[in-house]
């Protein structure tokens, strides 16, 4: 093309000027000729060419002198002046997509028009360069060309989706200044803007302010109303929504306004699950004539499902004409999240039958749903589909999926798919999240898979890799929650300080406190439970979730040892569910105080409540902490005979306790042959136990062998048979016993308690002397152990385990560790004060025994938890009344 540029035929009686010279080379070319190759041109390397020409040419170095001269005109060509030939290879760089060269030449265009700044600004918003398309607009300030009404839409669309808040309110003032205030498709742009980059208030404003000039249209409605459902204002948008309808409809409008206005409102029916509101709407759309549509057909059915009206959103599905993928999505993910799986699977059929493409939110929705809903092997099976048939995942299918991995504990798998997001590039490397929610999410749910498949090691690196700035709520809970859970909850204390503390301290929600609270429950530390519970009654945020909350105070000051704490947060819970009633009832029965559980279900039933499998499982094993063996039972049996429940094996496992305890090994033992299932370890468990408590060698015996066929024995278990043997004199079946124990690999773990004092929480082992006051501790023990003989305490050296003498049982028994806790309590501890004790073990018998004479001598309630209750010693008794 270059090649065949035209010969010069006659100077047309100007000589073009270059540089400082101002008559010297004529240049006999015409600047038709290259605004008509400039229209040809298909690349910008072929643009760049003729460009290159025209500045040799001197074409577009005029002086601004000339600029007025009237020149003549050939006969067949045109004058085309420097300015038009410059805008000319602007439109064909803009063509090419060369938008740097375009800017360039464009700056040296004097004047330049606003419509090619436009162009050029709406190029690079639609290349998805935002911050470049508001870099042009101010070099288009810079460069004296004024804005118009298409200049400041644009821009401000650019702000709204960057989102930059402080470009958009500068852009704002330039609205102002050049008396653009008043136009209604600038202001709508405003809101939009505003809404984008989260300043609702701004927003709100600018839409007041349209309204009250009359100004406002269709589109300044939409644009608030669409502003309101981002921000979770869906009660407000509904409320706007009807105004509108009110008041637009004596305005100019049009289909697609109509269209948007629906499709904008109905995703706050469904996150409010609006039922009547959205069938409203879907009157007005029918009304309107927008109902046909895909898009208010879509949305109808989005927001119907989340009201859990499938049938209204299937109606609506089958009464569309058209039906695009959207449409079969919205209607699958509407099955999986209310449970119908099997329908959902159907309408995969139907899709395939049908031709229509199963995209990545087909496949996601069910593997949401069936996570969800707790159906994680099937979620693991449908993602081995996805990936069969070639679909290609996205985030979030990786977090549903990996949410399905943690709730399996499936560990390989859970690696599987973390491996594949960094190989499929789902996930970054380089720990740069900029600003990436969905980078974040992924990295939240690897940190919960791995915490719930119990590796820490994976789940901290992970959570260390993450810079401190860009730690979400999110990222600090599934890790604190984690450790609460399933490891060291010492560890959930100190991620829950280090998440609070500045510089970037963040503020836990309900789920953060619950985790920590049950931190807490788990090491008995009462003292922060209660610090945390201080924390939640200054800050209101928790009002929303308050019951949510309260439930785990319960839990938590009943784990502690302070059951009445517990009822007083119970008592000022102004509403109440099933969870708050069952928790309460599982306080006193830990706790041994059966009557107060019962009182507390009769009340549960009088309040509308009906108990379930769950509630009478809390009275089981309340009535049989307690000895209230009559009660149990008829409560057993009340079950399927009042409220239609069936039995399961946990259940028969409370009520053979209870008979046990109680003496009725017989009944008991009765009770297993006629089980209308197969006894579980649960159920053998029990029996074992209650040998332990009545020395019956052959049906302990005859349990732990029913638990090496289940693979269920552990180190419990042959403690329990070996403390039977040893009971009974049986001290060659002891041998045998650590025997099988230690060929097996199983270690019996040591006997470890804890006690809170003044200045932190103490442990102590077996024999213990590694304590700083440990010389103090053995001559207290030794002083009260004194006292209490007098008083009639007998040491039960038959829990002394060892085949020695009496006198070295004496002495192995001074030596427990709960002993040592308390007298460890008694030295650091007001008078009048509780001791907490915790032990990992079963309370020892004969601690029991002098624990109850030494309550009569001290100035302290003794408050000792173990794996199965609490005993509260005081005034020489104990809660528990002998059953234990």
């Amino acid at each position: 093309m270059l090649l065949n540029l035209p010969k010069a035929v006659k100077p047309i009686g100007v000589w073009f000027l270059s540089g400082a010279r101002a008559a010297c080379i004529g240049v006999d070319v015409y600047p038709s000729h290259f605004a008509s190759l400039l229209k040809e041109c298909k690349s910008a390397n072929t643009v760049h060419q003729i460009h290159q020409q025209i500045i040799a040419s001197g074409l577009l170095s005029l002086p601004t002198p000339l600029l007025s001269v009237s020149l003549p005109a050939l006969p067949s060509e045109p004058f085309i002046s420097p300015r038009s030939l410059g805008t000319g290879v602007v439109a064909s760089y803009l063509a090419c997509g060369a938008t740097d060269y375009a800017l360039l030449v464009l700056e040296r265009v004097t004047p330049s028009p606003a419509v090619w700044w436009n162009l050029l600004i709406r190029e690079h918003i639609k290349q998805g360069r935002l911050d470049s398309a508001i870099n042009v607009s101010c070099r288009m300030l810079h460069a004296g060309t004024r804005p118009d009404h298409f200049t400041l839409p644009h821009v401000l669309k650019a702000c709204g989706e960057l989102p930059s808040y402080r470009c958009g309110s500068a852009f704002h003032g330039l609205i102002c200044c050049n008396g653009f205030e008043s136009n209604v498709f600038i202001c709508n742009a405003l809101v939009a803007m505003y809404s984008r980059c989260g300043s609702l208030e701004e927003a709100s404003m600018i839409f007041d302010e349209i309204t009250q000039r009359g100004i406002d249209d269709v589109i300044s409605w939409n644009s608030i109303v669409s502003a309101h459902v981002k921000s979770s204002n869906a009660w407000t948008a509904l409320d706007l929504f009807s105004k509108m309808t009110l008041i637009v409809h004596e305005k100019p409008t049009n289909e697609r306004s109509d269209i948007i206005s629906i499709v904008n409102i109905l995703p706050a029916c469904g996150s409010l699950k609006a039922a009547p509101q959205t069938k409203e709407v879907h009157g007005n759309a029918i009304r309107n004539g927008t109902f046909p549509d895909v898009f208010v057909g879509n949305a109808l059915i989005d927001a119907y499902a989340k009201c859990g009206l499938m049938e209204n959103a299937v109606k609506v599905f089958n009464m569309m004409e058209f039906k695009d993928v959207v449409s079969w999505n919205a209607v699958v993910a509407g099955y999986s999240q209310s449970g119908n799986f099997e329908a959902a699977f159907e309408l995969f059929k139907n899709m395939r039958k049908e031709n229509i493409p199963l995209d990545v939110v087909t496949w996601t929705a069910v593997i949401a749903g069936y996570s969800q809903r707790g159906c994680s092997h099937e979620a693991l099976n449908v993602f081995r589909q996805m990936i069969f048939s070639g679909s290609l995942p996205n985030c979030v299918t990786i977090i549903s999926v990996l949410s399905a991995c943690a709730s399996l504990g499936a560990f390989s798998q859970g690696m599987e798919i973390h491996a594949y997001s960094i190989k499929n590039y789902l996930l970054t490397l380089d720990n740069d999240f900029g600003g990436e929610d969905e980078d974040l999410m992924v990295y939240n749910a690897l940190i919960d898979m791995y915490s719930k498949c119990r590796s820490f090691k994976a789940a901290r690196s992970i959570f260390d890799d993450i810079p401190l700035e860009e730690r979400n709520v999110v990222t600090w809970t599934v890790m604190i929650g984690g450790h609460a859970q399933y490891g060291d909850s010492n560890d959930a204390l100190k991620l829950f300080v280090e998440m609070i503390s500045e510089p970037y301290g963040v503020a836990p929600n309900a789920y953060t406190i619950s985790c920590i609270l049950m931190a807490c429950a788990h090491l008995a530390a009462i003292r922060i439970g209660k610090q945390i519970h201080a924390y939640v009654l200054r800050h209101h945020r928790y009002e929303s979730s308050a019951y949510f909350v309260a439930n785990c105070l319960i839990d938590m000051y009943s784990k502690c040892g302070d059951v009445d704490t517990a009822r007083h947060v119970f008592d000022s819970m102004s509403q109440k569910s099933a969870i708050s009633w069952t928790s309460m009832m599982t306080g006193y029965g830990m706790h041994g105080r059966g009557s107060e559980a019962l009182d507390i279900f009769d009340k549960m039933r009088k309040a509308g409540f009906v108990p379930d499998d769950i509630t009478f499982l809390v009275v089981l094993y309340a009535c049989s902490h307690c000895g209230m063996v009559d009660q149990g039972l008829s409560y057993f049996d009340s079950m399927s005979a009042d409220y239609g429940l069936t039995p399961r094996a946990e259940h028969y496992a409370c009520a053979i306790d209870l008979l046990a305890r109680s003496g009725r090994l017989d009944k008991a033992w009765k009770t297993v042959k006629d089980m209308p299932m197969e006894p579980t370890a649960v159920v053998w468990v029990a029996l074992l136990s209650a040998c332990r408590v009545h020395s019956n060698v052959e049906l302990a015996e005859h349990a732990l062998n029913k638990l090496v066929e289940m693979n269920a024995e552990n180190d419990g278990s042959y403690t329990l048979i070996s403390n039977i043997y040893a009971t009974a004199g049986r001290w060659k079946d002891v041998a045998r016993i650590r025997h099988l124990m230690k060929k097996s690999g199983i270690k019996k773990r040591p006997g470890c308690s804890w006690v809170q004092g003044q200045k932190g929480t103490a442990s102590f082992f077996v024999g213990d002397r590694s304590h700083p006051l440990s010389p103090q501790i053995y001559a207290l023990l030794e002083s009260l152990i004194d006292r209490i003989k007098a008083m009639g305490y007998v040491p039960e050296t038959n829990f002394a385990l060892h085949d020695v003498d009496e006198e070295e049982k004496n002495n192995l028994l001074v030596e427990h560790s709960e002993k040592l806790a308390l007298a460890y309590g008694l030295l650091t501890t007001s008078p009048g004060c509780p001791i907490r004790i915790t032990k990992n073990l079963r309370v020892c018998g004969d601690c029991h025994s002098a624990f109850t004479y030494i309550s009569k001598i001290v100035d302290h309630e003794i408050v000792v938890r173990d794996p199965s209750r609490f005993h509260h010693f005081k005034n020489g008794s104990c809660s528990c009344g002998g059953y234990w």
